[in-house]
């Protein structure tokens, strides 16, 4: 638990292995409006909720850093760096792990509901809802200027870089290069946005079911100045 002024830099925790439940980390189980900076681990992560590969639950900052190892959780919220952003920031991070979860499941950050900017993640990511390549589940957050190029495989609201991009979610500046396969609202970029997705694009292969599409599987927001250049396929819409 890191709380408010509380403050861990340069540090790095190599070979660990963490077995949890909840808000479970291989540096941090819980960041509460603390900084961490400049930190790493590339061991691997087994819990139930708020799991991610270098910080659980973050409420506070997390830049320059990354996680190699991979993560696993029964529950919802897992990320391969952190697992849930609920107001926080993370910036200038990346992860590299293959990442698997249940619901709200994203190659760096599960749940955000904060600021992701210039980070990215490169590691295979499974899951059964909001499933992302970046981040599983956008929801009042921002994503900027941040890619992923990992493969991504669910079930519902499936993207190769978010999974869902809800109630006012951004996403701006980034893109998708894994490719992405899943059954409903199946998106190259974004799976369901209900948000704003600008000047961002995707180039991987889409293959699902309904409501698929090579950037969007299902808008009700807004999307503009943005692209897809990977091969579609679905049964319907």
């Amino acid at each position: 638990y890191v709380g408010g002024g509380g403050e861990i830099t340069n540090l790095g925790i190599e070979e660990g292995w963490v077995i949890g439940r909840d808000n479970t980390g291989i540096l941090v189980g819980y960041n509460d409006g603390g900084i961490v900076r400049n930190c790493y681990s590339t061991g691997s992560v087994l819990g139930g909720r708020y799991v991610g590969g270098l910080v659980g639950e973050n409420d506070g900052t997390v830049s320059q850093s990354y996680s190699t190892g991979s993560v696993s959780g029964s529950g919802y919220s897992v990320g391969g760096l952190v697992g849930e952003n609920w107001g926080g920031t993370v910036s200038q991070s990346y992860s590299t792990g293959s990442v698997s979860g249940s619901s709200v499941v994203g190659g760096l950050v599960g749940w955000n509901g904060g600021t992701v900017s210039q980070s990215y993640s490169t590691g295979s990511v499974s899951g059964d809802d909001k499933v992302g390549g970046l981040v599983g589940y956008n929801y009042y957050g921002t994503v900027s200027q941040s890619y992923s190029t990992g493969s991504v495989s669910g079930s519902d609201y499936v993207g190769g870089l978010v999974g869902g991009n809800y109630y006012g979610g951004t996403v701006s500046q980034s893109y998708s290069t894994g490719s992405v396969s899943g059954s409903y609202d199946v998106g190259g970029l974004v799976g369901r946005n209900n948000g704003t997705v600008s000047q961002s694009y995707s180039t991987g292969s889409v293959l699902g079911g309904r409501y698929v599409g090579g950037l969007v599987g299902w808008n009700n927001g807004t999307v503009s100045q943005s692209y897809s250049t990977g091969s579609v396929s679905g049964s319907g819409y």
